[in-house]
């Protein structure tokens, strides 16, 4: 028995806005304006351990020859917290209609505030007795690669300038020497060069990282570009063919109507005076363009689909019973040629969604679970809720089922297995095809477990009515248990 899950997506890729000429889209940088406020809670947690280590553990700090910090780490971490209480806000107000420009100031603020309280750390660390002052590099990497080269640059000089101006203060005695380091040598005159040149080497490293760092990003960033200009042509000319095709589909749509309706015409006046040889042929001539004719409309279906793909679609209230309903209009002739019974195990839950792309959704799974039946057989249709309230609706053959290597595939355009092949020859492989576009639409997971020979099962899960997707108030209609069965 093999398993397979079409996973829940919001939508089919489709065309999105070309990003800027330089940098990053909107949705990338509000993610990474969030993703700076969860990172400085690491930072927040790093000072409080080491306050935490100097308070009970000093013997730790003075095993190397450093200090044991005091009360500054607590200060530093409580200004970190409300800072960063103060972005989580700010971040959080950022959506898809912000202004890059509000954007990119929620992002900047963060990072002159980070490194304002970086020079402090640094000072109280030691500026040129230890190595804390390359934790700028942090931030110029970060900032190669969520900006372009002249904003990355500016980060790099505000850097480089609190550094040089933390070190100046010291060096020329307006501000405390500060430093963890325990017996650290006086700085003599001669030695105030000393630290400019230690200040000025480690700025010289931060901007040959800049630079390097900077230009690997922007080619990245190009050939994101690129790539994405290439998938917009690609997406318009598969708009362009088809609409080609769904052109052409709705010129044939009248052929083959007008010859059905001539051939009703031929049973109904005529019939009697054809040769058996030739009724036969009409019979024939009908049945295929009965086939077609149901080929067109799933064509036409599934272009109608995608064409709204990029259309907001409200998820509402609707009420399973009545979309059964309508399916068992859309169904019943089929079932009853295959002498197929269809057990509707009602009342159903209602679920989110839109009705009429539902309906359509479980029509093609019936009609398939129908097609693929044995004759005399029955297709189950029934509904539970998991423990989350999720709703969980089955449609379950006890048909020829499909293979394990042919599972990953049943969703794919004009795909059809060995075996469904052989059972219906005529069929188009479009019907799975609209019911993943509908269930990506929609936000559905959709799992099929099959056995060969045994029978398969579409399970289509509905997310729970109350998680806070936007609803209109629509009259629902419950009934008593249905089984309908055709001899």
């Amino acid at each position: 028995m093999g398993t397979f899950e079409l996973i829940a997506a919001s939508k089919e890729p489709g065309t999105i806005g070309l990003r800027e000429q330089q940098g990053l889209g909107n949705d990338v940088l509000i993610h990474n304006a969030r993703w700076f406020t969860k990172l400085r809670w690491i930072a927040v947690s790093a000072i409080m351990l080491a306050g935490l280590a100097g308070r009970f553990a000093p013997s730790l700090f003075r095993g190397v020859g450093l200090i044991p910090p005091a009360g500054w780490p607590w200060i530093l971490a409580a200004v970190l917290v409300a800072a960063n209480c103060f972005f989580t806000i700010l971040a959080g107000r950022l959506n898809d209609n912000s202004s890059q420009s509000v954007i990119k100031a929620t992002i900047w603020l963060q990072i002159v505030a980070d490194l304002t309280l970086l020079t402090v750390l640094v000072h109280i660390i030691g500026s040129t007795t230890t190595f804390i002052s390359f934790a700028f590099l942090f931030h110029i990497a970060l900032a190669c690669i969520f900006f372009p080269p002249r904003e990355s640059l500016l980060v790099t000089v505000l850097a480089s300038a609190l550094f040089s101006a933390c070190v100046a203060l010291e060096t020329s005695g307006i501000v405390p020497r500060g430093g963890m380091v325990a017996h650290a040598p006086s700085v003599p005159h001669s030695g105030r060069l000393l630290n400019l040149a230690f200040a000025g080497t480690a700025v010289f490293i931060w901007f040959i990282v800049w630079y390097l760092v900077s230009t690997l990003s922007e080619a990245v960033r190009k050939r994101d570009r690129q790539l994405h200009a290439a998938n917009e042509r690609l997406l318009k000319a598969d708009q362009e063919k088809t609409r080609q095709v769904l052109r052409t589909t709705h010129e044939l749509k009248a052929p083959f109507s007008g010859i059905e309706s001539n051939i009703q015409i031929l049973k109904l006046q005529h019939w009697n005076e054809i040769p058996e040889s030739v009724r036969g042929i009409v019979e024939r001539i009908e049945h295929r363009a009965q086939t077609l004719r149901e080929r067109i409309r799933e064509i036409l279906v599934l272009g109608e689909l995608k064409s709204e793909s990029d259309a907001r679609v409200v998820l509402v209230p609707v009420s399973m019973d009545s979309v059964m309903d309508a399916v068992l209009e859309n169904v019943g002739e089929k079932a009853c040629s295959r002498h197929v019974a269809l057990d509707i195990e009602k009342p159903l839950p209602d679920v989110l969604g839109d009705a009429r792309q539902i309906s359509i959704l479980f029509s093609n799974l019936t009609a398939n679970a129908i097609q693929y039946s044995r004759d005399g057989g029955t297709v189950t249709v029934s509904a539970r809720e998991t423990e989350t309230n999720d709703v969980i609706i089955s449609v379950a053959d006890r048909g020829i089922g499909i293979s394990d290597e042919a599972l990953p595939h049943i969703f794919e355009e004009y795909y059809r297995t060995p075996e469904g092949a052989k059972c219906n020859p005529m069929s188009t492989g479009l019907g799975l095809a609209i019911v993943r576009h509908i269930a990506r639409t929609l936000g559905l997971k959709v799992k099929v477990t099959s056995d060969v020979g045994t029978g398969t099962t579409f399970e289509v899960m509905f997310k729970n009515r109350d998680s806070g997707t936007e609803k209109e108030e629509t009259s629902c209609q419950t009934s008593r248990s249905l089984m309908t069965t055709w001899d």
